[in-house]
């Protein structure tokens, strides 16, 4: 059973992982490679690196929860 789960939680998290991949070189940090606008006192480009790695650590929270969320208990 824990295999099972294991192979769901798999696919999305390399597609998690490819996404954020992408989103961090070059052809689509283009997109967030400006110094203004400023956000909360950051340049824009800055801004986007923090806002992705807030995003990468609560997914890896999720996907750490969901296979690892029965209590300790492992099947």
């Amino acid at each position: 059973m824990a295999t099972s789960r294991r192979s769901k939680v798999t696919r999305p998290y390399i597609v998690f992982v490819v996404v954020m991949f992408l989103l961090m070189i070059f052809p689509l940090y283009g997109l967030a490679n400006h110094v203004f606008p400023l956000v909360l006192g950051l340049p824009f480009g800055l801004f986007w690196v923090i806002l992705l790695e807030l995003i990468a650590f609560v997914a890896l929270c999720f996907f750490y929860r969901y296979e690892y969320g029965n209590g300790g208990e492992h099947e």
